[in-house]
């Protein structure tokens, strides 16, 4: 699972001189955008790998890298472009086709082929791949977690900065797919080629394939598909359905392809029941509008923590992407119709499972509810994160802190106040006494060879300007506990630890409450309480 951007070429059909000039383009869109790459500073004597603005590098080959980006202070993995096209051409094959839509993977190329994690790099690197594909567009391809909208926005950006437009990818845009292909003559042919090449949602690519094909070829593929699942209320069938019920609104022709189609999937009748009621095309959709909160953000990369909870919510609640709404005992008459059981008999069952489901919504509903709130909460003046992106991006103003989030920095400034006051002081004091800038060396040698923490060249740079001892003080106290604790890779301490070290102001934030004698007391006594 991840957040990837893939680019392939043909590299036998691409010249030098034609990747030379590509690879010259690339360097504007990397230089329009405070991409992140990772380079070599000093500081207070030593030397400390950082993120720092990712620009051309010419030894010991031309190149350029970039990781993540320095406004977001996001980093995933590394995207690496190279000028001498002779790098990519280490296993030459000889092309079959004149086009890599359908051309051997053996011949392929991967330029790129790595995780975005979904941080904000992703459609800047996505416009860079997208700029390729233009420029080369039969012998390179872009694809990975990428769709339409997402595309749309980075042509939009990247245009700015180019001399001509670049072109949507092959495979998010269905008309240039589908006039590469041509030559597949046969109706079922192109309806897997779609299948292959087409990148959208499922439910989108349900649609191409009702909106631009036969009803006969169509009936023929839906019927067959079902016939992949040995019950209807197997994810994958349950979303078909789904999906037809949005694009079609059609129970009746649903039914008689489920039921009684000689081609049909003849499923169980008593199952067919149940899977219409988990369809919840007979619930009411303010009965689960809060899922929506959940739901994809169009034109935005999906974050891999996100991606999990797609999972998990399809596992719980595949219901959820439900458009339609038919009255259930509409439903019953209908299902009436082509099942042999009575109406009466199916409403009783409809009933019986829309309970079900409407039980376990309130439960996850009122499981949820404090996420929701926060949610609701947030206005354009005064906005709450989740706990990485509050620790990280807080201001004081606008990105404002939840009581969790507080009560977690009261957390923090009591344990490191109880450290720095404990038995063994003497000790203590003479460890903390040495000069300011000495302190500031035992911190940057602790962080990088206990911790292999890469900061931002701007998170060095205010530590070594400030002459706040305190704050260098609470920064080394904080990576001695976790070390001592072994939580460098609990990812709710390495969070707010780095947010310490990125966001001076949370530093002085914590400051602030270990001299706030009142908060001090009370987090005191509530630690005994609880011991």
């Amino acid at each position: 699972m991840g957040t990837y951007i893939n680019l392939s070429i043909l590299s036998r059909s691409i010249s030098n001189l034609e990747w030379e000039q590509v690879y010259d383009e690339s360097l504007k869109l990397v230089n329009a955008f405070p991409f992140a790459d990772v380079a070599e500073r000093g500081f207070f004597g030593y030397k400390l790998p950082v993120y720092v603005k990712a620009k051309e590098k010419i030894a010991p080959e031309q190149h350029w890298s970039a990781g993540g980006d320095l406004n977001s202070k996001r980093f995933a993995e590394t995207f690496t472009l190279y000028r001498d096209f002779s790098h990519y051409q280490t296993a030459r094959l000889e092309c079959s086709q004149n086009d890599i839509l359908f051309e051997g993977d053996q011949k392929k190329i991967d330029i790129f082929s790595s995780k975005t994690q979904g941080y904000e790099y992703h459609l800047y690197i996505l416009a860079i791949a997208m700029l390729i594909e233009s420029r080369l567009p039969h012998q390179a391809l872009v694809s990975g977690n990428i769709d339409y909208e997402q595309c749309v926005k980075a042509k939009k950006w990247a245009d700015q900065y180019l001399s001509s437009p670049i072109e949507i990818p092959v495979r998010a845009d269905v008309d240039k797919l589908i006039s590469r292909a041509t030559h597949l003559k046969n109706e079922v042919d192109r309806i897997q080629f779609i299948k292959e090449w087409l990148i959208a949602d499922q439910e989108e690519i349900f649609k191409t394939i009702y909106t631009r094909f036969t009803k006969t070829t169509y009936a023929e593929w839906f019927c067959n598909e079902l016939k992949a699942y040995s019950a209807p209320n197997q994810l994958g069938a349950l979303k078909l359905l789904i999906y037809y019920l949005n694009v079609a609104a059609d129970l009746n022709e649903l039914l008689n392809m489920v039921c009684s189609s000689e081609n049909g999937p003849q499923f169980p009748k008593s199952e067919v029941i149940r899977a219409i009621a988990r369809t919840w095309v007979c619930l009411p959709r303010e009965k689960f509008s809060f899922l929506d909160a959940f739901g994809k953000i169009s034109g935005h990369p999906e974050l891999t923590e996100r991606q999990f909870g797609t999972v998990m919510l399809d596992m719980m609640f595949a219901g959820r992407e439900m458009k339609t709404y038919i009255p259930l005992t509409d439903v019953s008459i209908i299902l009436g119709e082509y099942l042999p059981i009575p109406a009466s008999e199916i409403e009783s069952m409809l009933k019986q499972e829309i309970s079900k489901i409407e039980e376990q919504l309130l439960a996850f509903h009122n499981q949820i509810r404090p996420v929701l709130e926060i949610t609701e909460a947030s206005t354009e003046d005064n906005m709450y994160l989740a706990d990485e992106d509050a620790f990280l991006y807080y201001d004081g103003s606008k990105i404002v802190l939840t009581d969790e989030q507080e009560l977690t920095l009261k957390a923090i400034a009591y344990s490191i106040k109880t450290f720095l006051n404990r038995e063994g002081k003497e000790a203590l004091n003479e460890f903390f006494s040495v000069p300011l800038e000495k302190l500031k060396l035992i911190l940057a040698a602790f962080v990088n060879e206990k911790f292999s923490m890469i900061l931002t060249e701007q998170a060095w740079e205010w530590i070594d300007k400030t002459d706040d001892t305190l704050l260098v003080k609470v920064l080394l106290v904080k990576v001695i506990i976790d070390d001592a604790n072994n939580l460098q890779y609990v990812k709710s301490h390495s969070d707010i630890r780095k947010a310490m070290f990125e966001n001076k102001m949370l530093t002085q934030k914590i400051v602030e409450y270990m001299g706030d004698e009142a908060v001090m007391v009370q987090f005191g006594n509530y630690v005994s309480k609880t011991d």
